[in-house]
Formats: C-alpha cells, sequence, structure tokens
C-alpha cells in the first residue's frame, strides 16, 4: 500500500503537475490522520469493553457475596432465637415457687444455650475493596454503590455493638455459673453428682444470676431487632439487584 502511494507522488511530480501533488498529499495526510483517529477509537472501544466486563464481574461477585452475608444474618438470628427461647426456659425456674426440676439435664443444655458465644463478624469484601481503591465507579451505578455502602456501614455497627455488652454478660454469667455454665458433657455432669436438686434450689435463688439471664433476654430482643432490620436491608439490595440485572439470577 505504501509502495502503491509512492509510485502515485512519483509520477505525479515527474509529470511536473505540483498543484495536484501537493493536493494528493494533503488527502494522503487527512486519510492517515483518519485511519490513526479509528484505530483509536476501535482501542478506546476495546478497553471501555474490557471495563464494562470488568464491572459486570464485580457486580456478579458483590452480588454472590451478598447472598452470603444475608445467609450468615439468618444463622445470627437463628442463633439468637435458640438463646432466647433457652433463657426463657432457664428463667421460667428461677421465677418458680417450689424451684423443683424434674429433668436437670435438659434444664442444664438450656441453661448451656444462655451462655452460648457466637462470634458475629464479616470477611473483607469485593466491594470493602473497591471502595478502598477508589474503583467503585467501575460499577456505574450510584443507587446501588450507596445501598451497599449504607447496608455494610450498619452491618459493622452492629458487629461492633455485639461484641461489647452482649458478649460479656454472657461471659459473667459463665463465671457466675460454674459448674453448670461450662460443663463439657452433660450427662457426665448430672452421673457424677455435680447437678443434685439442693445445688440447683440454690442456684436458682441467686439474684445476680438472675439479673445476668434477664440482661440476657433483653440482648436477644435488641440484637434479633437490629439484625432482622439487617436482613431485610440485605434482602432490599439483593432485590434491586436482580431488577436492575436480571442476569444474576440465572448465573
Amino acid at each position: 500500500m505504501i509502495k502503491f502511494f509512492r509510485k502515485i507522488r512519483q509520477n505525479l511530480l515527474s509529470e511536473g503537475k505540483t498543484g495536484k501533488y501537493l493536493k494528493y498529499a494533503i488527502g494522503e495526510i487527512i486519510l492517515v490522520v483518519f485511519g490513526i483517529l479509528i484505530a483509536l477509537q476501535i482501542n478506546n472501544w476495546n478497553e471501555q469493553r474490557k471495563i464494562e466486563n470488568k464491572g459486570k464481574d464485580y457486580i456478579q461477585e458483590i452480588y454472590k457475596e451478598l447472598k452470603i452475608e444475608k445467609s450468615n444474618i439468618d444463622l445470627i438470628l437463628n442463633s439468637l432465637s435458640n438463646q432466647y427461647n433457652g433463657t426463657e426456659h432457664v428463667l421460667s425456674f428461677f421465677e418458680s415457687e417450689n424451684k423443683q426440676l424434674k429433668d436437670t439435664v435438659q434444664f442444664t443444655k438450656n441453661f448451656w444455650s444462655t451462655t452460648r458465644l457466637f462470634i458475629v463478624d464479616r470477611d473483607l469484601n469485593t466491594f470493602d475493596k473497591l471502595k478502598s481503591s477508589g474503583e467503585s465507579i467501575l460499577l456505574k451505578n450510584d443507587s446501588l454503590s450507596n445501598l451497599l455502602d449504607r447496608f455494610y456501614k450498619n452491618f459493622d455497627i452492629r458487629i461492633l455493638n455485639f461484641k461489647e455488652f452482649p458478649i460479656q454478660v454472657r461471659m459473667d454469667l459463665r463465671r457466675k455459673s460454674f459448674p453448670i455454665g461450662s460443663m463439657k458433657d452433660f450427662k457426665y455432669e448430672n452421673e457424677s453428682s455435680k447437678l443434685t436438686h439442693p445445688y440447683i434450689k440454690e442456684y436458682l435463688n441467686n439474684s445476680e444470676v438472675y439479673e445476668l439471664l434477664l440482661s440476657i433476654l433483653k440482648t436477644c430482643q435488641y440484637n434479633t431487632l437490629f439484625f432482622e432490620e439487617l436482613s431485610e436491608e440485605a434482602l432490599q439490595v439483593i432485590n434491586y439487584m436482580e431488577e436492575k440485572y436480571p442476569d444474576l439470577k440465572l448465573k
């Protein structure tokens, strides 16, 4: 192609057609510039497509992680529900008149559930990384970014709150409840007569333990409310993503 253009230029010069040569040279320059512009545009399109595909991949990962977070929150709610029910069962004996137990093993199992420590935490995820690197713009969806930012901020607040008073009160109850609160084998404890009726009756009159149980009941109520709100918020973001990106449900 270059040889072809060079031959045309040489013919024009040899024929003394300077005017035509200049016009041709200008046309050739314009053609080359136009070609360069097209090449740059194609390159820009390719780069833009790569960015868009990268953004789609991030959205897919965020969606998967969000559904995992929703499942984890529901597990927390289930744990809180079990702890609440166990605490209510134990409190019913503290508040009874005769302080009599027919099944010490069952009572101890329920009591153990009141002191259970379950970890509430979350891992660094795709949105966290995008946000810290300033690349959340790749999502090209300010509404989604705002929803995710609000959800994870609320999640972190719930985690921080849960790590303070709720865990401490459970640890205090464990220290006050030996051997009941720290036993590892219910059957062994019962057979070794550590959980005798006189011991249990005395234990059921312990006002400090009773107050700690009430505190655990309250923290279960509060945290259940907070995590139910968080679960609903996660569901709202998931529904928004499924509505905005229908292909997410197909993968």
